[in-house]
């Protein structure tokens, strides 16, 4: 077990002693122990649903319009076992040209095309070429109904191109 859970264990239960002790010795009305009774309960509740976020799990916030590509995961869809599929990417955000501190998994729903796409810039990168990738935009599937409100049929549309190397004098 990791000793920043250990921590937080305790630290939660030292928070819980202190709110018996106010429900107990406290002479508050019997709603507003009830209502800190269920406050409580959903701090912890938030606490650890953030907790798993900032653990390594891959984001299911929007890849950034433009970042530093460092790997990706596929996950291929099985019919026999009912998997979807997924594809996680490792990138970092390139806000202001510059990459963030730390790269960032996100989990993008499988398709085809975005897996090919995804393969090549890996091969690149194994090759030693840096990718920068950019997102072309929102695409609909174009077997699905034309209800431009549907979320599901969006499906993302990434480009790669080469980080240009800093030594070579620009044309």
């Amino acid at each position: 077990m990791n000793e920043v859970l250990v921590g937080l264990g305790i630290a939660y239960i030292f928070l819980a002693a202190l709110l018996l002790l106010a429900l107990v010795y406290g002479r508050m009305n019997w709603i507003f122990k009830l209502i800190l009774i269920v406050v409580s309960v959903g701090f912890y509740w938030v606490s650890y649903i953030n907790w798993q976020n900032a653990q390594g799990w891959p984001s299911q916030a929007d890849l950034p319009k433009r970042f530093l590509f460092y790997a990706v995961v596929v996950e291929e869809p099985d019919k026999t076992e009912g998997i979807q599929g997924r594809l996680f990417v490792w990138a970092s955000d390139l806000a202001g040209d510059r990459p963030s501190d730390t790269p960032r998994a996100y989990v993008l729903p499988y398709d085809k095309d975005l897996h090919v796409k995804l393969d090549a810039a890996q091969r690149q990168m194994r090759n030693g070429n840096l990718q920068i990738g950019e997102v072309g935009g929102e695409l609909f599937d174009p077997q699905a109904t034309r209800d431009n409100t549907r979320i599901a049929d969006k499906k993302i549309d990434l480009e790669f191109t080469d980080l240009p190397d800093p030594q070579l004098p620009e044309k």
